[in-house]
């Protein structure tokens, strides 16, 4: 039986990403999987980086091994026993993953790019941009769980009837170098209000949603399903997914992109003029386009928007993929 310690920031993109990961391993074999909330302190999370950065302060720290030490750094209650795989992403989260893979010896995975710390820290580094590291694991996709949720249940929760045609819309805001302005959330509500005789909207914000912005579409669009993420948070993208033919969905967001492309439906990304993506993250959505996985589509050019044309991928080949490029975890030895 493999032990793993799923860590958390509280951040659903991260926190999906690493589940999927933690599923994958699941699939091969027996396993206990225990999700560990934490926050990262703002003063020891400088000091805790810098030390794992470099080789004494890596012998410092594996030496000082106590559950009390990680709370020097952290705001977390680490369980009992021993994880045999720690499994975690976003950055608040790499530097106690590395902690704990120093004190227990166990093997480290950690989805996304390290950044400020050395990738040899961790056993792997996951992800879907080939960075040069020797112990990477490039993916097709970010991880993203299929849809486990009974769909039946997810359409009485919301009244829908589950043979109509539904759109997604997933609506992000300013972060990853993006800006959004009014006179594009002006045109998106447009857009939708546009293709509403046609399609039932299935709409949801996110953390990153500005308030005020979130009042103006729920109060004007015309939705079947509008979830205004910051007045009622609610996991509903997989079940959107799972319902809708198209996908669109605000560009900034990573995850929310990567789970987007994985549902297998046809996808499309909306841009703002002002601002780009930060260069590791264009580099993924040049691959996405390059391989016809989504399609990117100015948001004032909306309204003029007239097909898609992207390739289709089934949520469970994806996943199966996962499950083949991670199984080298479970068979090489620490």
């Amino acid at each position: 039986m493999k032990h793993i310690w799923v860590l958390s920031d509280g951040k659903p993109g991260h926190y999906n990403q690493s589940l999927a990961v933690a599923g994958a391993l699941e699939t091969l074999t027996p396993t206990t999987v225990t999700t560990i909330p934490l926050r990262v302190k703002s003063v020891g999370k400088y000091l805790l980086r810098g030390l794992l950065n470099r080789k004494w302060g890596r012998w410092m720290l594996k030496h000082l091994f106590s559950p009390n030490v990680a709370t020097l750094f952290y705001d977390v209650n680490l369980p009992e026993g021993r994880p045999d795989i720690v499994v975690s992403s976003g950055k608040d989260t790499s530097m106690l993953n590395a902690l704990l893979g120093l004190w227990y010896g166990s093997k480290t995975l950690y989805v996304g790019h390290p950044k400020k710390l050395d990738n040899k820290l961790f056993t792997h580094v996951v992800t879907v941009l080939d960075l040069g590291f020797d112990n990477q694991i490039v993916l097709d996709v970010a991880p993203t769980l299929p849809y486990r949720g009974d769909i039946e249940a997810f359409c009485n929760k919301y009244k829908l009837d589950p043979k109509a045609r539904y759109w997604s819309l997933l609506i992000g805001g300013d972060g990853a170098g993006y800006h959004y302005t009014q006179k594009e959330i002006e045109a998106l509500i447009k857009f939708v209000n546009g293709t509403a005789d046609q399609v039932q909207w299935l709409i949801t914000t996110s953390r990153r949603t500005p308030k005020a912005f979130e009042m103006q579409m729920q109060e004007q669009m015309k939705t079947a399903v509008f979830v205004a993420y910051n007045q009622k948070p609610e996991k509903v993208i997989g079940g959107f997914l799972a319902l809708s033919e198209r996908v669109f969905v605000t560009e900034e967001s990573a995850s929310m992109v990567s789970e987007a492309v994985a549902s297998g439906k046809p996808v499309v990304t909306l841009y703002p003029a002002s601002g780009a993506a930060e260069d590791d993250y264009r580099k993924i959505l040049e691959k996405f386009e390059n391989r016809s996985l989504l399609q990117r589509q100015s948001i004032e050019m909306l309204e003029g928007l007239t097909g898609i044309s992207v390739h289709h991928m089934d949520n469970l080949t994806v996943y199966k993929s996962l499950v083949e490029q991670i199984a080298c975890v479970i068979e090489e030895k620490k």
